[in-house]
């Protein structure tokens, strides 16, 4: 019967260290991660535009809409659960207070009235105004876009450390084995869910730029496509708040997942308990 040789087996033990070592890095930074995106979505609650227009009297349904004080963006992310060194480059924002005013200016929005009121005459391309960039919305999906990814390594990692500690196939009890292919699964669907906060922000992107072109490109239209551009940008600071939170659920429930299974998921075959924990 072949086997695996001395050199195979090494290599084996190797890539089994390395994301034994990343699940552990998981588990021990589930309260970090937990808390940063907490922060993040409070910011980016706080910097909404259309924060002002909700109607402080009327409570949202779900406590989770609820708005609370917030402390700005994290200036110095808490270590790396990749790496043992801090990462200071992702996030270059303002502090605290300097937030606060950009929050207020943007809800006040007089730069977007004087957008709009630039247009009257306007009928070619070379007179029509800048399109007003929002420099926290770019600000916060960078920083979305950097966490998504590094939680999308985290979760593959985790995926490939299950299959590692999978035993050979026999005719016998395969429930614990059974246990281990439904928490990849569930890991694999949160993972996608993770993936797909990148694809959303290439899908405004492509949609601003479009809108862009046209903007340009029919200087008679351009007031109508100017308020187009405005409300995709509003509505991504929507979708921000959702992703975030999203963010923040994931590794909440991956790590309550991993936590009550990780028994079976560590040893699959025993006489103990083998059904599946999840809620």
């Amino acid at each position: 019967m072949p086997e695996a040789n001395k050199k195979v087996q090494e290599m084996f033990d190797v890539v089994n260290t390395e994301l034994t070592a990343n699940l552990q890095s998981y588990m021990d930074s589930l309260p970090v991660l937990a808390a940063r995106y907490g922060r993040f979505l409070e910011v980016t609650k706080t910097l909404n535009p259309k924060s002002e227009k909700r109607v402080e009297s009327s409570a949202p349904l779900s406590p989770l809409l609820k708005r609370k004080g917030s402390n700005g963006f994290p200036l110095e992310r808490e270590k790396s659960p990749l790496t043992d060194t801090p990462n200071k480059a992702v996030l270059a924002v303002p502090p605290e207070e300097l937030l606060e005013v950009a929050a207020a200016e943007m809800r006040a929005n007089p730069e977007t009235m004087e957008f709009f009121n630039s247009f009257d005459g306007v009928t070619t391309s070379e007179k029509l105004p800048d399109i007003p960039e929002d420099p926290n919305l770019i600000t916060n999906m960078e920083a979305l876009s950097t966490e998504a990814y590094e939680l999308r390594v985290l979760l593959s990692g985790i995926c490939d450390w299950i299959e590692m500690q999978m035993p050979a196939i026999k005719d016998e009890d395969n429930r614990g084995v059974a246990v281990q292919e439904a928490v990849i699964r569930h890991l694999v669907h949160m993972r996608g869910s993770v993936q797909s906060v990148n694809d959303r922000q290439r899908v405004y992107s492509e949609r601003l730029a479009e809108y862009a072109s046209k903007y340009f490109k029919a200087p008679r239209a351009a007031k109508q496509w100017a308020k187009l551009i405005i409300i995709l940008q509003h509505d991504q600071w929507d979708q921000l708040e959702r992703d975030w939170r999203e963010l923040r659920q994931l590794v909440i429930l991956s790590g309550r997942l991993l936590s009550i299974n990780m028994d079976k998921l560590t040893i699959p075959r025993d006489s103990g308990h083998s059904r599946m924990n999840y809620m």
